[in-house]
């Protein structure tokens, strides 16, 4: 208990669990702890009173004297510490420690860092036992051992670098100086005790040994395990392994991993020389990391070892690449002739050597390459476009001798080869469309719904890696339903995923018919495809999707699954336990349990997971069956399903009994017998064992005979099944079918119905059509001979053993021959095989010096009737030495004086037969006008030398001292040699001049070629003229510029000299320097000397003259400056001196006079797109001028006018103008030049649609390209790639795709890419059109957006001609070509097919003889469509067919075929009103047709005509009667007439016909009209005359019946008489009658001649006939014949004129009708002129007096009724009109004055 404190300034007590607080009391216990703290505030000296108590007494009071002293530190230890590098050393109190004065007082001492130290740091010991590192710790830590000092620093020092830290002490308040404490680190060093580089020899692979590297540390003993090594750079031409595995930069390994042998370096490729490799490591341990080494790998060559480059290849799927020398090749160091043999071929490419001469088998199945291949970049793999990643080729690489590869068959086999596994890496590309997998129709409930699924619809794409789930499909109208989201019903479903199919999101809801289709598009983001699915609806069904029984052993259980029960519905079934099966007759000898329950019902998911099994009660009974009825909702099916039971003996094999080999003759069947093939079961029948054929033969094929096929199987359609049974009938044959083949074989398995034997081979032994002679090559000396052995000439098939045959020779050797051992002089064209057995038969060499000889032989047997191919034997020549050289040439040799001249083969040749140009040795004496030598040493004279040093260019002659000479010379092969012979050598001087040294103009500041015009120097060497070089050296070079040469890369180079060939090619340049410091003119010349060894030409001086006077020197301008300017549109730009500089025009005067001058210029014409500035005034016409001083000091502007335009100038006069005098431009003395102003566009002008209306027509299911005629925008700122469209919403009918790539639609496209046609769109073949929406901007403005509409041409079918077939009546066949019967259409695919659709009655068509309801347009189009009437009864028939293309089609069209009468009739009858006229037998003359019949034509009058009868007078009668029918007998007797009562009032003229069938014996009946003219009986007009122009003809009219109501009837023109007038045509739409339905032909017929020959009646109004003959069309010429009697006729004349004079003249009569006027009224009529036609009247010439008496005609002009004509005019004009009589109206005043004889008239004269 503190009593007092007599100084409480002094300070206080506190206890130090609670600091700072002043305390009155304590325990004793705080005192022994040492928590009682006195804490010193004031004065040195104090005192406390002090009480102690027990809490029941009190102590004394005591008084504690307190006196404070200052505070003293004294550092007693600062000794530092050692440690090894990169570990810790303890700081203890031995080391640091600080003393103070106040012992017993407890104050802290801190320790702050102030410098730490540089390769290590100050760490402190905390709590955890975890070192960290501090920048202060007290001298109580260090007291604990809580410091240390720890080396952190791991790299090498060289040298011995000192530690340090510094730090400060601090005691309470007290701070001290700054104390350095030293750390002595101990550097530790690597050493290498080995460091020696690995040999690679041998071997690829060597260990890494501690032979090569070894480190120590010097100071540190570290074990191996802990040194390591880090690898820093990677060998180059090899791989360091670790325990086989390589290593990469920053791996590393151990020095024990080395002593141990874990370290490899593996070479990759060895080189083809010894070359050095090399790898950079560092050493690391837990003290110290080295610096960087090297370690050296010596690699070694080994001449036998392959060098092999085996990289692989990659290549993008469908592509071909070629194998270079970087993914393959093999080589040894001396050797790169390798053959390449393929092993094993790529699965799924080829290897193919392209640009391979003459044989293309070698592309299709490369077997073997070279190395040659390779390196000419032959070889080529090419990937079969199948959806492979991978592909590998094995080959094997052989070193072979040059020239071995291409006889490797007759050399001996290499031994240094290698194996090679080829990897090719595949590329995928998305190069696949979407391909439809499960195509069937979707049927669906009427008007319900039903899950679509992937077992409705699925697309695979072939794309591997392409994930089928995300095929995107969009689907275009549905006629009969909807697709729906199975969520989400209300709303309809435009697209979906194939994944949406997977996860039965899709619904499908019907409406509407129970029939339809719609289209869907398919793509996977890159590929379109489309087709259609069919939708079915009907009422709802069930029906057994299979039902296949069940097969049970005896006694045993077996599970039903849905391979043996399931079931298909249209209805919406959605989970298996919907579709339930009831058992209502159970199984008789078993039970169907459910889960092991004998239940009678189970569902379709108990199928599924195996729940339901039937167990047989083990009973006898074989048979089972059990009767069940299937629910699916509402519906139900019955159905039984079968069980069948076999018996344990069943589950044993068959038992193979018989299994031999079939012996077949080459291309012949033998029968397989059960000799041969057996297999038997003892519970089995025969007809109860099937065989199946596996793997079929090879070589042949099995068929099978049946009594009702014959022979069942083909080559193309093999028997692939047969039974035992089958075998012993002998119904199964093996049929051999390819030749050249010995063995066949085939592969069966067997069963009884439950087990199988598989694996039966079948050996078929082929017995050849030819004999198989194998012949093999030899080698014989040169001029010996060789025994022919048995191994030459082999017969090694077995079934020829023994065969006595004969060789014959059919193509003889050329360099030798065939003879016996007996008779070698004799030549033999055969030998037999004993001869060669016994060693009879010899070659005999002809001693030629050729080294390849053949012969071709063939092997016959006259016992087997068979020979062997032609077989050709190689003989190679082994050569002898035997010829002595022949000096083929020994020309003079003509050199240049001192020159070195190559000896050629044209001046020295040598040739031996048997021996190589390097064998051939040249000995020579001294030449004694210069020396021999090898061109590598010119200066060395040689006296031997070879001929192969000639040939390879490698012998000169130096020519030194006298002008002619030469050296002796003999040739030896080494064993021959050839005469002794002189070489001549003449020599003369060579000479240079120079020819043209004409100087060289230059513009200051420029280049210019120095070309041949300019300098040229030419040798009297006229024959070696283009091959000499003739040098220029520069002596003296130009001072103002410099010579420079352009190289290929047109840089440039200073030159002191040159070639004459250099300045030929324009590579000699001189350039100009600096053009401000020349005056106008300048001169500049170089100094040169030329030679062209070994003549020389001393110093020469070429002048170069610069001038800004040049004209045509390549600058723009002649001024010092003139480049122009560039300025922004609607811009302006400053013009200074830079731009225009004229001040170089004050060369021209004197220096003294230039000050007085200066330069002025005149703008002589204004830039047109703006304007020129100088000052604030604008250039002017009236102020145009301006001076160099204006443009130095201030400069001119120029400012567009903000057109858009790219391009301004003006054009100036510069001239130069004395200071003080007016500025007026002189007339001379003056230039003119063009200032070029660049203006670079702003873009401120937006895009302009120039289309007015956007759309494109487009053919269904075409593709049409988008060009500037539907879509063009225009814009002045920005060229047509600038300007881009964007679609912003896709066209629903198809897509936008680029010329080239019409699968991938595309988003965006250019106004360029649509000018030059390279936007496609792909209609997808819907019916619909559609638009697209789309954006357009030149990217800076707003963009344009517009709609273009896509319209469709719907594809079609149409029919070009369809007419009627005529068949000539007596013939049953008529050919149908494309002018009765074509099609077009204007789809792509052009091929038109014609089916017939309603069977023909009376024939049918046929192509050659082949009858056909099916044919092509090109069949018609070739003429081999034909019509053959079968039924001779009929009068016609109608062909109903239907045309249609892929794309469309036509129905229900009709061609009819009819008989055209064999029958002649008359063109141009007349038969008067009233009168009955006489059928003669030519007016239907069918002679012709009783001589064909051999019968009396009879003809059946089915159409009476209109306006009489047709009458028969029987002979001896004298009635005639109406009748139908009359003969070809009767017409020739007379007894036919033709009656005319018509009411002809006001009528001219009346067309009439009557209709028949004509009739003959064997031959069908045929329809026919004929016709003739009615006109008014006139017994006063006596004239006679025949006619020769037509009335009408019977096939002109016929053609009127095919005509529709509306369409005029063309009169027939003249010439269209044919041998048998054309018959009648029904237009009846279904099919002709026959000739039983005449009442109806009739009832037709007369409703028909009323309709259109009521018309013929016509009525014209008459003119005079001056109107008539101007407008008539048959204008006649009047010839007016001059005769004796002219006067009398001229007299007579005038007196009728006189008395018509004097009477009043009558109004004239009408002569033609005119036409009723409702024929005017139609619209199918256009009058061409007015109806008012003139008529002419012609009266033609009589041909002879045996013709009927007519009438005379007048022609008729029915021109209202007349289509506008396309023939030509001649022709029509005589086709328009009907002749028809006029002259019964004539006045009888006027007919008296006619001549009643025919007049004598020229060649085609008429009266008229």
């Amino acid at each position: 208990m503190i009593l007092g404190n007599l100084n409480t300034d002094a300070g206080f007590l506190e206890n130090s669990r609670i600091p700072e607080k002043t305390i009155a009391d304590f325990s004793y216990r705080d005192l022994q702890d040492g928590n009682v703290l006195f804490v010193h505030t004031g004065v040195k000296n104090s005192r406390l009173v002090l009480r102690a108590s027990d809490g029941e007494k009190v102590s004394n009071t005591v008084v504690l004297r307190i006196v404070a002293l200052p505070l003293h530190y004294k550092l007693v230890n600062n000794t530092g510490v050692e440690v090894v590098q990169g570990n810790v050393a303890m700081i203890s109190l031995s080391h640091l420690a600080i003393e103070i004065n106040m012992v017993e007082q407890e104050l802290e001492i801190r320790y702050e860092i102030t410098d730490p130290p540089c390769f290590g740091e100050i760490q402190r010991r905390h709590g955890a036992g975890e070192w960290k590192k501090t920048i202060s710790f007290s001298q109580r830590s260090i007291e604990r051992g809580r410091v240390r000092y720890a080396s952190t620093f791991k790299a090498m020092q060289m040298d011995n670098v000192l530690e340090n830290f510094k730090f400060k002490v601090t005691i309470g308040s007290i701070i001290s100086e700054e104390f350095l404490f030293p750390v002595m680190v101990k550097w530790l060093r690597y050493n290498f005790l080995r460091h020696v580089p690995l040999v690679i020899d041998k071997s690829k692979r060597e260990y890494l040994t501690s032979s090569n590297l070894l480190v120590v540390i010097a100071d540190a003993e570290v074990p191996e395990n802990e040194l390591y090594y880090k690898l820093y750079s990677l060998p180059e031409k090899g791989s360091i392994l670790l325990n086989n595995l390589p290593l990469q930069i920053n791996s590393s390994f151990s020095q024990q991993n080395i002593s141990d042998n874990k370290v490899e370096y593996q070479l990759i490729n060895r080189p083809l020389e010894e070359t050095q490799d090399s790898f950079q490591f560092l050493i690391f341990t837990k003290y110290v990391i080295s610096n960087t080494y090297d370690f050296k790998i010596d690699i070694k060559t080994d001449p036998w070892s392959i060098l092999l480059t085996n990289s692989g290849l990659t290549v993008t799927e469908g592509e071909g690449k070629l194998i270079t020398e970087l993914e393959l090749f093999a080589q040894t160091i001396d050797d790169k002739t390798f053959q390449y043999k393929v092993i094993k071929s790529p699965s799924h490419g080829k290897l193919a050597l392209i640009n391979f001469s003459d044989s293309p088998e070698s592309n299709n199945n490369l077997t073997g390459f070279t190395n040659q291949d390779i390196i000419d970049k032959r070889l080529m793999y090419v990937h079969d476009d199948s959806e492979t990643q991978y592909d590998e080729i094995d080959i094997t690489a052989t070193a072979i001798k040059f020239g071995e590869w291409a006889n490797s068959d007759m050399g001996t086999k290499p031994s240094l080869s290698a194996e090679i596994k080829f990897n090719i890496s595949i590329q995928l590309k998305n190069d696949e469309k979407p391909v439809r997998v499960v195509d069937k129709v979707f049927h669906v409930v009427k008007n319900g719904r039903k899950l679509l699924t992937l077992a409705d619809l699925c697309y695979h794409d072939p794309d591997i890696d392409f994930d089928d789930m995300q095929l995107l499909y969009t689907r275009r109208g549905i006629p009969n339903g909807d697709l729906v989201f199975v969520n989400k019903t209300s709303q309809r479903l435009y697209q979906f995923k194939q994944e949406d199919l997977a996860r039965k999101r899709v619904l499908f809801v019907h409406h509407g018919a129970n029939y339809g289709r719609f289209v869907l598009f398919v793509t996977d983001g890159k590929h379109y495809t489309s087709s259609l699915l069919e939708v079915s609806a009907s009422d709802p069904y069930i029906h057994l999707a299979n039902n296949t029984g069940l097969l049970i052993q005896k006694g045993r259980a077996e599970t039903i699954t849905t391979a043996n029960l399931s079931i298909t519905t249209n209805q919406d079934i959605r989970s298996d336990h919907e579709i339930a099966f009831e058992i209502f007759s159970s199984p008789k000898y078993g039970q169907v349990f459910v889960n092991n329950l004998s239940q009678g019902t189970f569902t379709q998911h108990d199928l599924k997971m195996g729940h339901v099994t039937y167990r047989h009660d083990d009973s006898s009974n074989l048979v089972d069956k059990f009767n069940f009825t299937v629910y699916a909702k509402r519906v139900q099916l019955d159905a039984e399903m079968n069980i069948r039971i076999y018996l344990e003996s069943h589950q044993r094999p068959p038992v193979i009994v018989h299994n031999s080999s079939l012996l077949v003759e080459e291309g012949k069947p033998v029968k397989i017998s059960k000799g041969k093939l057996l297999v038997v079961h003892e519970n089995n029948l025969p007809s109860e064992i099937e065989f199946k054929v596996m793997s079929p033969p090879l070589y042949g094929y099995l068929r099978k005979f049946t009594s009702e096929e014959g022979y069942f199987g083909a080559e193309e359609n093999p028997v692939l099944s047969f039974t035992q049974q089958d075998i012993n009938d002998g119904n199964i044959q093996y049929v051999q079918t390819s030749s050249n083949q010995l063995q066949d074989k085939f592969s069966l398995d067997v069963t009884n119905g439950i087990q199988a034997v598989s694996g039966i081979k079948i050996v078929v032994d082929i017995i050849p059509k030819l004999i198989p002679l194998e012949v093999h090559n030899f080698t014989v000396a040169e001029g010996g001979s060789i025994t022919l052995e048995e191994d030459f000439l082999k017969i090694a098939n077995s079934h020829f053993v023994g065969l006595n045959c004969e060789f014959n020779v059919i193509e003889a050797p050329k360099y030798g021959r065939i003879s016996t051992s007996q008779f070698p002089g004799v030549a033999l064209t055969k030998f037999t095989r004993k001869q060669v057995e016994q060693g009879l038969i010899l070659y005999i060499h002809e001693d030629s010096e050729q080294l390849l000889d053949s012969f071709t032989i063939i092997a016959n047997s006259t016992e087997l009737w068979k020979q062997s191919l032609p077989q050709k034997i190689y003989v190679i020549i082994t050569p002898v030495n035997d010829e002595a050289p022949v000096v083929k040439r020994n020309k003079i040799l003509r050199v240049w004086v001192d020159s070195v001249t190559e000896i050629t083969m044209n001046d020295l040749c040598t040739e031996d037969k048997d021996s190589i140009p390097a064998e051939l040795v040249y000995s020579v004496s001294p030449p004694n006008n210069g020396h021999l030598a090898l061109k590598s040493f010119p200066n060395k004279s040689i006296l031997n030398f070879t001929q192969a040093h000639i040939e390879e260019g490698q012998l000169v002659f130096v020519h030194r001292g006298a002008m002619s000479g030469g050296f002796n010379f003999q040739v030896t092969d080494g064993l021959n040699f050839s005469p002794r012979q002189i070489f001549s050598i003449t020599a003369r001087t060579l000479v240079i001049r120079l020819e043209k040294n004409n100087g060289l103009a230059v513009f200051p500041g420029s280049r210019k070629t120095i070309t041949s015009h300019n300098l040229k120097a030419v040798t009297n060497d006229m024959v070696e003229a283009e091959n000499r070089t003739i040098f220029f050296t520069v002596t003296n070079s130009v001072k103002l510029g410099r010579l420079i040469s352009v190289n290929s890369g047109n840089s440039t180079q200073d030159i002191s000299s040159f070639t004459q060939l250099m300045v030929d090619k324009g590579m000699v340049i001189y350039e100009h320097g600096n053009k401000e410091t020349v005056d106008w003119d300048t001169q500049d010349y170089f100094t040169f000397t030329m030679s062209s060894p070994p003549a020389v030409l001393g110093p020469q001086v070429f002048h170069i003259n610069i001038s800004y006077g040049i004209k045509g020197h390549g600058q723009s301008s002649q001024l010092l400056a003139n480049t122009g300017a560039v300025v922004q549109e609607g811009g302006k730009v400053l013009i200074d001196k830079t731009n225009l500089d004229g001040s170089n025009l004050l060369f021209k005067l004197p220096e003294a006079q230039r000050s007085a001058f200066e330069v002025w210029y005149e703008v002589v014409k204004l830039p047109q797109h703006g304007r020129i500035i100088v000052g604030e005034r604008n250039i002017t016409r009236e102020k145009p001028n301006f001076s160099q001083y204006i443009i130095n000091k201030f400069g001119i502007t120029y400012m567009h006018d903000d057109s858009e335009t790219l391009s301004d100038q003006f054009i100036f006069a510069v001239w130069l103008n004395q200071k003080g005098k007016s500025t007026t431009k002189p007339d001379s003395d003056i230039l003119e030049e063009l200032f070029n102003i660049t203006v670079v566009p702003v873009n401120d002008q937006a895009p302009e649609l120039k289309t007015k209306r956007l759309h494109l027509n487009v053919l269904q299911g075409d593709t049409a390209v988008i060009g500037s005629e539907n879509l063009k925008v225009e814009d002045l700122d920005n060229t047509p790639e600038e300007i881009k469209y964007t679609i912003i919403s896709d066209p629903p009918n198809g897509y936008l795709a680029f010329w080239g790539h019409p699968n991938e639609s595309i988003k965006d496209f250019t106004q360029a890419d649509v000018d030059d046609g390279r936007v496609l769109f792909v209609q997808d073949g819907s019916s619909s059109s559609g638009v697209f929406y789309f954006s357009v901007t030149d990217g800076k403005h707003r963009p344009l957006y517009k709609l273009f509409s896509l319209e469709v041409t719907l594809l079609s079918v149409t029919l070009v001609n369809l007419t009627e077939v005529v068949l000539p009546q007596g013939q049953n066949t008529a050919a149908i070509t494309n002018i009765q019967l074509s099609a077009a259409t204007n789809g792509e695919n052009t091929e038109i097919m014609f089916v017939v659709t309603e069977p023909l009655k009376s024939g049918h068509l046929q192509i050659g003889n082949e009858q056909v309801t099916t044919f092509r347009q090109r069949d018609i189009d070739a003429g081999r469509l034909s019509y053959c009437m079968t039924d001779l009864t009929a009068v016609g028939d109608t062909v109903e067919f239907m045309v249609f293309t892929s794309d469309s089609n036509l129905t229900r069209q009709i061609m009819n075929i009819t008989v055209q009468p064999f029958v002649q009739m008359v063109l141009d009858l007349i038969v008067p009103n009233g009168i009955t006229y006489k059928l003669k037998a030519s007016d239907l003359d069918t002679t012709k047709l009783a001589n064909l019949t051999d019968s009396i034509p009879e003809f059946e009058i089915i159409v009476s005509p209109i306006y009489g009868r047709v009458l028969r007078k029987p002979l001896g009668s004298v009635k005639a009667e109406r009748s139908a029918v009359f003969t070809q007998s009767d017409l020739e007797s007379g007894v036919v007439f033709l009656e005319a009562h018509a009411n002809m009032t006001d009528v001219d003229i009346l067309n009439d016909s009557f209709t028949f069938i004509l009739r003959a014996d064997n031959v069908q009946p045929a329809v026919g009209q004929f016709h003739y003219a009615i006109v008014p009986h006139d017994p006063s007009l006596l004239q006679m005359f025949a006619s020769e122009v037509p009335l009408l003809t019977s096939t002109n009219i016929l053609k009127s019946y095919t005509m529709a109501k509306n369409e005029p009837h063309i009169i027939p023109k003249k010439d269209t008489h044919t041998e048998a007038p054309a018959q009648t045509q029904w237009h009846n739409q279904n099919h002709w009658v026959k000739l039983k339905d005449r009442e109806k032909v009739y009832s037709q017929e007369v409703a028909r001649d009323k309709s259109v020959w009521a018309e013929t009646t016509m009525k014209t109004s008459g003119k005079s006939t001056e109107d008539q003959s101007l407008r008539s069309n048959n204008q006649l010429f009047i010839i007016i014949p001059l005769a004796s009697v002219a006067v009398l006729f001229i007299v007579t004349a005038i007196a009728v004129c006189i008395f018509l004079i004097c009477h009043k003249p009558k109004k004239a009569k009408p002569l033609i009708a005119e036409h009723p006027p409702t024929a005017l009224s139609s619209p199918g009529f256009s009058p061409e002129r007015s109806l008012t036609v003139p008529t002419v009247t012609v009266t033609p010439l009589l041909k002879g007096t045996g013709k009927a008496t007519a009438l005379p005609f007048s022609t008729l002009r029915r021109e209202p009724l007349q289509p506008v004509p396309v023939a030509p005019v001649p022709a029509l004009r005589a086709a328009e009109g009907l002749l028809q009589s006029s002259w019964s109206k004539l006045d009888p005043d006027m007919i008296q004055h006619c001549r009643t004889t025919n007049p004598t008239l020229k060649r085609n004269q008429y009266w008229v």
